[in-house]
Parts: structure tokens; C-alpha cells; sequence
């Protein structure tokens, strides 16, 4: 019988009577040149500790000629670094990941570029010891991107640590605010009232540690969610601050979770949030059937004067089939609806999307926007081709891995059965799931939308005459086949129309009875509210 425990956030799995703790056999093994960059880094006798970050040498060898070699000068970073490991449960591994921090010959923070990627000092060195086709988290990322947004871009590298051969690494850029990553407002100390008191800020959900608070909504699990202050971080956000987005969060909870959608002021939840974000962060989570998605290293941030918006993405390496408790491995089946799949962490899933997937707003802006994109780049042609674009530039680095570590053939952390012997295989089944998946998502998300790209009205948008006693003239420019709700301040629907162009004559309007409604014009990830007075 298995069961899962946790040990300060680490899963240990239970399996007849004994612990199996997922370290694989360290090999020694030559290793002298690579087509992919190569990270030396050098201790000198230092440990690397989980925390606090310790001071080491590191060195990238990239020569534009794609041939590297051990011997070759350090041609891309030659320097310093605050190096410390990284993870919960990935601890666990004899490869480990890494945190490490650019540091000059003082040891204060530096900015610089790896790799080709923008300057800045903090990096990860992120070892995928879960994922055996190290792709998952690379093709989420990728899949974000093209969704429009920032996520963390990716290098693959070979690693040398103390003189030993350490296997493919993924230099991956840390979540950050900065202009080349999530580009949102510097808040500063003295930022406390008016427009700059209201960004920029990124919130996190994870494990309750560290400087945050509880909700006033529960969790999944029934007990209040807890956030964490991420940017500022915990010891430099103010008071003031830590107010405001509290209280700009309770707002958008409270209108979410009501009768009406509607919070005591009477915004409707979808005035506090960029529902486009959100439902495309619900396409990612439900097509990577992420056992994490929602609730572990789930990030939301807010702009100087701008909405909640959901993201970055992060974290996908217990994802896309990969492993079987809390309905990982199935194609079938929602994975916001964790109840259905026994997880047992439901304390940090927020129960936001089910309430989200009631309203037909959100619901109709995930329909649209996942038909889109299959059309576009969720499809086998593209996440198929960029697959096989991963597995040919890693080459002859997935055999060296493998031989320094011996784990293909080992189930390291409940994976499906059977468990696979070959790197090929890991990557034929990644595949498999993908094409089940998004089969099954096909048949859930199949409102009808008349799918032409993402688009944006480009012209103006006229209701009249506003207020009204008897029908209302809606006009617009530049965006076709719209879908109309008018609805009452209660929320309640008490008119829908579909396929309008251009014009639009309410005649039912008068018959009413007095008071405010709001017209809703929608198509893909356009949307137009406006409020209208019958009297």
C-alpha cells in the first residue's frame, strides 16, 4: 500500500514498508568536450549548503564554433558566484540543482549575461533529476511565450563541478522583477500612496513559509490559502504596501466568491483581474496536468495601475504525465477539480478556478482562447517539431547524463508504468500523452467560437442613447461574429446574442424594468463592458 508523507515540504514516498529515497548511483565517467556550453565551476574546498549562499569560481566555455572543450579559455563568465542548492524535494538527488548569484571581485552583485541571455545576476542551474527527458519545463516556457508573456528562457549546458562530470544542466533565468524579465514597476520604499502605492508587486502560492498571510477565503482543503510576499520582498515591503495588496486581493476573493460576483463596492471580479491571463495560465495547468499547477511555486503579480494578472509560469517538471498520484499520469479528468483525484495537499490549492469555471465570462474566454491556439502552436505539428528541435540540440549529452546517471530503468518518484528503459521511450511517451491530452481537452473546451486569430477591435465602440426608455443602438469598427450578454447589476443574464457585425438595435431593451445593466461584447480575447440606463 502507498501512501505520501511530507518532511518540510519534501515528498518521500511509502512503498512496502520502506523508504526509497530517489538517489541514483554516481558513475565516474571522461569527460573532455561538448557541443553544448560547458559550466566549470570550482569550490576549492567549499561546501555548497542549502542556505546561505557560499563564494566560488565559475567559468562557461561557448565558442561560436559549437565545438567545446575543456582545455578552451573561459569565454562567456569568468568569475565569481554565490552558489546554494535549490529546490525541496529535488534535494533529495545526488543531482542537484542550484541557485547561484553573479558576484564581483568584491563580492557584490554584478549583472551580466550567459549564454546570450539578458544581463542579470541571479540564475538557476536547474539539473531536471524527475524529468529524464529534461523538455517539460523548456516547452512549458516556450508555450508561455507564445502565449504573449515572460517566462524564464533556457540554455542546455554540461556541468563540471570540483573536476567531476556532473551531467545536462538547464540555465534557466529566476523569476524577477527587472525589465528583462517581468518587466512591472520598481516599488520603492517610499512608494505609499496614490497611483504608486499600487505596483508593481508579484505574489506568490507555495508552501506557508516565510513572511506572507492567510486569506480570508479557504483553500481546497478547508483552510484559509496562504500568500507569500515575493516582490518587495518580505524584509522591504512597507506597511502600507503590505496593505494594499492584501486588500486588493481580499476585493477580488470577495467578488469572486459572492452570489454575484460582485464584491461590497460593486466591482465584479473581472475588473480586478486580466481574465485572459488567467484563463491561459488554466490552458497551461490543464494541459500539463501539472500535480502542482495552482498551488505550488504559482505566481501572481500587478503593475502600477494596472489589474491582476496571472503568472509567471513555473515548475513543470511533475507534469505531462509524468507521474501518477493526484491523477498526474491520466488524460482524462480536470486537474483544478483536485478533490476528484485525492491529492493530498489540497491545504494549498485555491478553489478560485472552480468558481472562475461557473461564470460565462471566464468559461467563454477559455473556450475561445484554447480553439485558437490549437489552430496556432497547441497542436502535435508544433509541440512535436519543438520536441525533436530539443532532443537533436542535446545529442550526445542525453548518453553522457545517463551514463554518470544510472537511472533510466528506475521509478525515482511514482512514475506511470512501465517504467521506461531508454531516452527515446520517455520522449515517444511524452509525446503520446500530449496527443491523448489535448484530445480530451478538445472535447470539454468546444463551446462554439468562431475562431480567426486573437483579435482586437481596432475602432470605437458607440451605445446609445444611454440612459434609454424603450431599444438601444450598439455600433463597432473593426471586429466581427461578436457574442452579446446584457445582464443585470446582480449578474443575472437577461439577454444573449451571437454573430453580431458592426450593428446592433436591443428593441427588447424597453421592456426592462428600470435600472442599470451591463453590455457585454466579447470575441476570443476582446472584451467590452459598459454599463446602460434604463429609465
Amino acid at each position: 500500500m502507498k501512501c505520501i508523507i511530507w518532511l518540510r515540504c519534501i515528498r518521500i514516498t511509502w512503498l512496502s514498508g520502506l523508504f526509497l529515497f530517489p538517489v541514483a548511483p554516481l558513475l565516474a565517467q571522461e569527460f573532455n568536450s561538448s557541443h553544448l556550453p560547458i559550466v566549470v565551476i570550482e569550490t576549492n574546498g567549499t561546501a555548497i549548503l542549502d542556505e546561505p549562499k557560499v563564494v566560488v569560481q565559475m567559468g562557461i566555455i561557448s565558442n561560436p564554433d559549437g565545438i567545446n572543450r575543456l582545455t578552451d579559455p573561459f569565454n562567456d563568465y569568468n568569475g565569481k558566484i554565490g552558489i546554494e542548492f535549490r529546490g525541496n524535494s529535488t534535494q533529495l538527488f545526488g543531482k542537484k540543482s542550484y541557485s547561484i548569484e553573479l558576484r564581483d571581485e568584491n563580492d557584490e552583485d554584478i549583472d551580466a549575461s550567459l549564454l546570450g541571455l539578458p544581463e542579470e545576476e541571479d540564475w538557476i542551474l536547474y539539473g531536471s533529476p524527475i524529468d529524464k527527458t529534461h523538455l517539460r519545463n523548456v516547452m512549458t516556457f516556450e508555450l508561455w511565450r507564445k502565449m504573449g508573456y515572460w517566462a524564464s528562457r533556457t540554455r542546455y549546458c554540461e556541468l563540471v563541478l570540483d573536476g567531476e562530470y556532473r551531467g545536462i544542466y538547464i540555465l534557466m533565468e529566476k523569476v524577477k522583477k527587472d525589465d528583462n524579465r517581468l518587466a512591472i514597476a520598481t516599488l520603492r520604499a517610499n512608494d505609499l500612496e496614490g497611483n504608486e502605492l499600487t505596483g508593481g508587486y508579484i505574489i506568490r502560492m507555495d508552501w506557508p513559509e516565510g513572511d506572507g498571510w492567510r486569506s480570508k477565503y479557504n483553500s481546497m482543503g478547508g483552510e484559509p490559502l496562504y500568500f507569500q510576499y515575493y516582490y518587495p520582498r518580505a524584509e522591504n515591503i512597507q506597511p502600507a504596501q503590505r496593505l494594499y495588496i492584501r486588500e486588493y486581493i481580499n476585493d477580488f476573493e470577495e467578488a469572486l466568491f459572492s452570489d454575484n460576483f460582485r464584491n461590497r463596492n460593486g466591482d465584479r471580479y473581472n475588473a480586478l483581474i486580466d481574465i485572459y491571463t488567467f484563463a491561459d495560465l488554466f490552458i497551461i495547468n490543464e494541459l500539463s496536468r501539472s500535480v502542482d499547477a495552482y498551488k505550488i511555486s504559482s505566481f501572481i503579480h500587478k503593475d502600477k495601475g494596472g489589474i491582476l494578472k496571472a503568472g509567471p509560469v513555473w515548475d513543470f517538471n511533475l507534469a505531462f504525465g509524468n507521474v501518477v498520484y493526484c491523477g498526474g499520469s491520466k488524460v482524462s479528468g480536470w486537474t483544478y477539480k483536485q478533490l476528484d483525484s485525492e491529492c493530498d495537499d489540497l491545504f494549498l490549492m485555491p478553489v478560485w478556478w472552480e468558481r472562475m469555471m461557473e461564470d460565462i465570462f471566464f468559461r467563454k474566454a477559455v473556450h475561445c482562447r484554447w480553439q485558437a491556439y490549437r489552430q496556432d502552436f497547441l497542436n502535435e505539428g508544433f509541440l512535436f517539431d519543438f520536441i525533436d528541435q530539443q532532443v537533436d540540440l542535446l545529442g550526445s549529452s542525453v548518453d553522457r547524463n545517463f551514463e554518470k546517471w544510472n537511472y533510466l530503468g528506475d521509478n525515482l518518484w511514482d512514475e506511470p508504468e512501465p517504467i521506461l528503459d531508454t531516452y527515446e521511450e520517455e520522449v515517444d511517451r511524452l509525446k503520446a500523452w500530449l496527443t491523448d491530452r489535448m484530445e480530451w481537452l478538445d472535447g470539454q473546451l468546444d463551446e462554439e467560437c468562431d475562431v480567426t486569430g486573437l483579435n482586437h477591435a481596432s475602432g470605437s465602440i458607440k451605445i446609445f442613447p444611454n440612459p434609454s426608455r424603450s431599444s438601444v443602438h450598439i455600433t463597432f469598427t473593426g471586429i466581427r461574429n461578436v457574442s452579446l450578454l446584457l445582464t443585470d447589476l446582480s449578474g443575472r443574464v437577461v439577454m444573449t446574442m451571437e454573430g453580431l457585425n458592426e450593428n446592433v438595435v436591443l428593441t427588447d431593451f424597453g421592456s426592462l424594468p428600470n435600472g442599470i445593466y451591463l453590455v457585454y461584447l466579447m470575441k476570443n480575447d476582446f472584451l467590452h463592458i459598459e454599463a446602460v440606463v434604463k429609465n
